[in-house]
């Protein structure tokens, strides 16, 4: 891990965290007394909590917990997560790049945890059996020097500041993990061909760098939903929450104003009834209007040149590659100031660390 620190922001790119992002690594061991088996809803009350926009999530789980419960259960136990955005590690291949990629890991006992702290990332445990764990040993020392994460205090607070505090000192638990850094792999091959009473070779031991090609992690899909909280000003500041999550976040009352944007295609049919705006495949807009006759408003959902239809009074034409946003922020606007008619030719959407222009707006007031 060591030796593949300069490869952070090609794991990050890899991961899908774009510039500027942060990323939160949730890691847990096996056994009841690990994050999962105490603290298993930490996923979506993570993801529930901060702007999709500028943060994402990744879970590294122990590969006893995929051996001992199978694939199929964790997928299902995470299903929700993943369709809000949680990036899944494979147990065998990329978790190392993940530790390296991240900018705070929320943990416990485990050795995950104490590498991502050995490298100098910043940690919170989010569980942690002290009758399990060594004094003195590298997860002693971890549970000696780590913050701890509060349930029954906002999460997203936490999270905030830790991401805000100084950068973490790796040297109490490093200095646990090895008292020779760097030296592993020499050190590892002599003992080897010395139990194999084999001559050892004179060449140097080889450390190659963990490739970024090796996080083949499963994406999000493109039927979302998320609750879009749009502000109007000079420009539209837009923030972004996953809607099959948001019931138990600190952040509910912020979406007393939101504008539920939820594609057709979602497996949770209730979502689509029951959003705002719809995100409909092709661009038929009278027939899906007779799909989903609650929706307030009605999206084409491929970026590019695209049409919105509002409360069947007004109709959109615009260029934009987030017609989610610029579905929130037509129906944000009407909302506010009561007349799609002064919207201007031209906008800017800003969110996390995005700049999202929408072009080419026509306005046309239907009879």
């Amino acid at each position: 891990m060591l030796r593949s620190a300069h490869l952070r922001e090609s794991y990050r790119a890899a991961l899908g965290v774009s510039p500027g992002q942060k990323l939160i690594t949730i890691t847990s061991t096996w056994s009841t007394r690990s994050l999962l088996g105490t603290w298993p809803s930490l996923f979506r009350e993570t993801l529930a909590g901060l702007d999709a926009e500028t943060h994402r999530v990744c879970a590294v789980l122990h590969p006893n917990i995929w051996h001992g419960h199978g694939p199929w259960q964790v997928h299902t136990w995470l299903a929700d997560c993943i369709r809000a955005g949680l990036i899944v590690v494979p147990p065998t291949e990329g978790w190392q790049a993940t530790l390296i990629a991240a900018d705070l890991v929320l943990g416990d006992h485990g050795a995950t945890t104490c590498y991502g702290a050995g490298i100098g990332t910043k940690v919170l445990l989010a569980a942690f059996p002290d009758a399990d764990v060594v004094p003195g040993s590298a997860a002693g020392v971890l549970g000696d020097t780590a913050g701890r994460l509060h349930r029954h205090s906002p999460l997203h607070q936490q999270i905030t500041r830790a991401l805000a505090a100084p950068p973490a000192d790796a040297e109490p638990v490093g200095s646990a993990l090895t008292s020779c850094p760097g030296e592993s792999a020499a050190r590892l091959r002599t003992l080897f061909y010395r139990h194999l009473n084999l001559d050892e070779p004179t060449s140097a031991a080889l450390v190659p760098p963990i490739p970024p090609g090796a996080l083949t992690v499963q994406s999000r899909q493109n039927a979302t939903a998320d609750h879009v909280v749009c502000t109007i000003g000079d420009t539209v500041h837009a923030v972004r929450y996953p809607a099959e999550i948001t019931g138990t976040s600190a952040t509910e009352a912020l979406l007393d104003t939101a504008c539920l944007v939820v594609h057709e295609d979602h497996a949770q049919p209730d979502l689509v009834t029951k959003a705002t705006a719809v995100l409909i495949e092709g661009t038929d807009l009278a027939e899906a209007r007779r799909r989903h006759p609650t929706a307030t408003v009605l999206a084409t959902a491929a970026p590019g040149d695209g049409r919105i239809l509002v409360r069947d009074s007004w109709q959109v034409a615009l260029h934009t590659d987030s017609p989610a946003l610029a579905a929130a922020a037509v129906h944000t606007w009407l909302a506010t100031r009561g007349d799609l008619g002064t919207l201007p030719p031209r906008f800017v959407i800003t969110t996390g660390t995005r700049t999202v222009p929408v072009e080419s707006v026509v306005v046309r007031r239907l009879p």
